[in-house]
């Protein structure tokens, strides 16, 4: 996590690191949970209202909380896209995967969903061409460029997680990449907090259809 100020930290919430994650999920889990489900119904209107087929070109994502806008996109082989994702919480951190299937580990509780099991952005050129407000940002096996310069933000390699760039409240970021040949079903979610964002219903889906 970047440094942050007293002030500042205290307006949101903690970003868990999937370390610190695996440390203590237990009780917390369920109380996080608890206090999520609140906002499920509202999230869940906003989600059956927004979900849109993007054509390529520009596209942006917006995260709240917890929910994407759009929550379902087509994409073709070959489109040229530049999609940016806009977090605009104001208390919460939030990110972007992109696979499938699921990694899981077992606690305490009950067995837990991770990450996604397949990253899409595997082999993928990606450039940063705008970003602002990045807590950390995990490159995993993209092949990544950037017109920002320096990058204010932490980059980790792979065996760090899934590519997912972690926005601050408020961050954004900018991503341009040609979609590679990878038809199918794709789904984007949030772990942030393990699993929590994702059940709490932060999740989409992309079709991508053959050239």
């Amino acid at each position: 996590m970047a440094n942050e100020n007293p002030q500042e930290k205290n307006k949101v919430e903690v970003d868990w690191s999937r370390r610190q994650f695996l440390i203590g999920t237990g009780a917390l889990t369920v109380v996080g949970l608890g206090a999520m489900f609140l906002n499920e119904p509202v999230a869940a209107a906003v989600r059956s209202v927004f979900g849109q087929q993007p054509e390529s070109g520009p596209i942006t994502v917006l995260q709240g909380d917890y929910f994407y806008i759009p929550n379902y996109m087509t994409w073709r082989v070959g489109d040229q896209i530049s999609m940016t994702i806009h977090n605009t919480s104001t208390t919460h951190f939030h990110e972007m995967q992109i696979g499938r299937g699921f990694n899981t580990m077992p606690t305490a509780l009950q067995t837990i969903r991770t990450q996604f099991a397949e990253d899409f952005w595997d082999g993928v050129p990606v450039t940063i061409t705008a970003a602002q407000g990045i807590d950390n940002f995990v490159t995993n096996e993209a092949k990544i460029s950037s017109d920002v310069h320096p990058t204010p933000w932490l980059l980790t390699q792979p065996g760090n997680g899934g590519f997912s760039p972690t926005m601050k409240p408020g961050g954004q970021i900018t991503l341009s990449f040609t979609v590679p040949n990878k038809p199918g079903i794709w789904h984007y979610a949030c772990f942030v907090q393990g699993y929590m964002h994702w059940l709490a219903g932060m999740r989409g889906t992309i079709n991508i259809l053959p050239a």
